[in-house]
């Protein structure tokens, strides 16, 4: 299906094109250097349309939070694609390319705010550098009522306003900090993976450069994320290869090689067991691509 990428600016806003059933935008334009946090705009979707696509580079200033409430979509950020669906919240920074877009066969509803000013830029960094972009369990439900309570409440500025959103950002802080002095390796663990993700990672590698035997670590970290290392990894270098193929105009053998992987076959052949599909096929049905460079194909291998 071909995805219209709905505009959000204020002279051609979204809400044209993607009808809310309630909305709030700020009395006036929000100062990002004012002390207090602002809401920008905020507001309840209750079925995106089909074709449902938002896309922003890293130009946007604002930060933004959204909980589904129906259905499920897409999102990507930092590098990385993730499965969204109802009873979920996903959170982005200012100044960081995003994309989320809805499943056609089962659209989401969103109850959404967009703000800035004060310290939120800085607290919704932390939030995600510790927690990542998608929240659950609890933490929603607080967020969402948080959200909705903005909504329906007069449009207000200065104190009232900011301690709405100080009380969300603080509902996300809470979560990310207790997981993360709980299980303060999980971080930095997760973290060296990411940052190392172009190398052959080893277990033995891991397991020494955090002071671990490699058999304790093993066990270890299947129990921490449940799943084996070896998994883990492949899946986060299928990840990225994602993101890769989207966003640039690499060939296979050039992102097979990035990825660290020995050969293009065994490159192809883990990336269609994870995926189902070949890279190139992936690449073909990528609306981001597509919008990037147009019917310009690169040839596989």
């Amino acid at each position: 299906m071909r995805h219209n990428y709905y505009a959000d600016d204020l002279e051609h806003d979204i809400v044209g094109s993607c009808p809310h059933d309630a909305y709030y935008i700020a009395p006036k334009a929000v100062d990002l250097n004012n002390l207090y946090m602002q809401v920008n705009r905020a507001g309840i979707v209750m079925q995106t349309p089909r074709d449902f696509l938002i896309s922003r580079d890293d130009a946007y200033r604002y930060s933004l939070i959204h909980c589904v409430i129906y259905g499920k979509g897409s999102v990507s950020y930092r590098g990385h694609t993730f499965a969204v669906h109802a009873g979920q919240a996903f959170v982005f920074a200012p100044n960081e390319g995003h994309m989320y877009n809805t499943d056609p066969r089962d659209p989401m509803g969103l109850v959404w705010v967009e703000y800035g000013g004060g310290n939120s830029a800085q607290l919704t960094a932390h939030i995600l550098d510790l927690g990542g972009p998608i929240y659950e369990g609890r933490t929603f439900v607080d967020v969402l009522n948080l959200i909705t309570s903005i909504l329906y409440q007069p449009r207000q500025e200065g104190p009232g306003i900011s301690l709405k959103l100080y009380e969300i950002l603080m509902c996300l802080c809470k979560r990310v900090e207790i997981e993360s002095s709980s299980r303060p390796v999980n971080h930095e663990i997760l973290k060296y993976i990411d940052e190392n993700i172009d190398h052959r990672l080893s277990l033995t590698e891991i397991s020494r450069a955090f002071g671990y035997h490699p058999a304790y670590f093993s066990s270890f970290f299947s129990k921490m994320m449940g799943t084996t290392f070896s998994k883990y990894v492949m899946n986060r270098k299928i990840s990225h290869a994602c993101y890769l193929l989207e966003t640039t105009s690499w060939s296979v053998e050039r992102i097979a090689q990035e990825l660290g992987f020995c050969d293009i076959s065994h490159f192809i052949q883990r990336f269609k067991a994870i995926k189902g599909v070949t890279p190139m096929a992936y690449r073909s049905s990528s609306v981001l691509y597509q919008k990037k460079h147009g019917s310009r194909r690169v040839a596989e291998g």
